[in-house]
């Protein structure tokens, strides 16, 4: 996958935090359709379908900005769940050594038991962590606030942008170089 066009795509919508699609993220979409898919000798099986998946994602909440339905919206949560309990499947599987295990070790260790109930790896209950936060947050914000500017938006956007960190530092191993 072009990884121009996919950083042009994530950098644009991470930008774009109004709801309301741009010419830069119509752009970005467009670009990536266009690009040439997996050129690369990255581990085919695992990088093509996570990729596939990330960047369905990606386009559907693009596409819907502004007006995601119910129905969206739980697609957006099942697609999440889904991309981080199959990259902990992979993990576990695979001989490529992931930087940063004693640190999910650590988490998983320590992490509340009510996520743990689920049985899943570092990332699927980090991922049930961040999804909670983000309910909660969304219900208990003052209704005039804007919540992404708000202490407890800025909170959030850090545990999902340090959740983000973990996930793409874990793909990365899986590059050839």
């Amino acid at each position: 996958m072009d990884p121009a066009a996919v950083d042009s795509l994530i950098r644009t919508g991470q930008a774009q935090m109004d709801g309301e699609i741009n010419g830069g993220l119509q752009q970005a979409i467009i670009e990536l359709r266009s690009a040439p898919l997996f050129e690369s000798d990255i581990e085919p099986e695992f990088t093509e379908s996570f990729q596939l998946e990330a960047i369905n994602g990606w386009l559907m909440l693009g596409e819907a900005l502004g007006e995601l339905s119910e129905i969206q919206t739980d697609r957006v949560i099942y697609l999440a769940r889904e991309l981080a309990d199959y990259l902990d499947k992979y993990m576990d599987s695979s001989l490529t050594v992931v930087e940063g295990e004693g640190d999910r070790e650590r988490y998983l260790s320590s992490a509340d038991q009510h996520f743990l109930s689920y049985g899943l790896g570092y990332f699927g209950t980090r991922n049930l962590e961040v999804e909670s936060a983000c309910h909660e947050t969304i219900l208990t914000a003052p209704e005039n606030d804007d919540l992404l500017s708000s202490v407890m938006g800025r909170q959030l956007l850090d545990l999902c942008d340090e959740y983000s960190d973990r996930l793409a530092l874990a793909l990365t191993a899986f590059l050839v170089e």
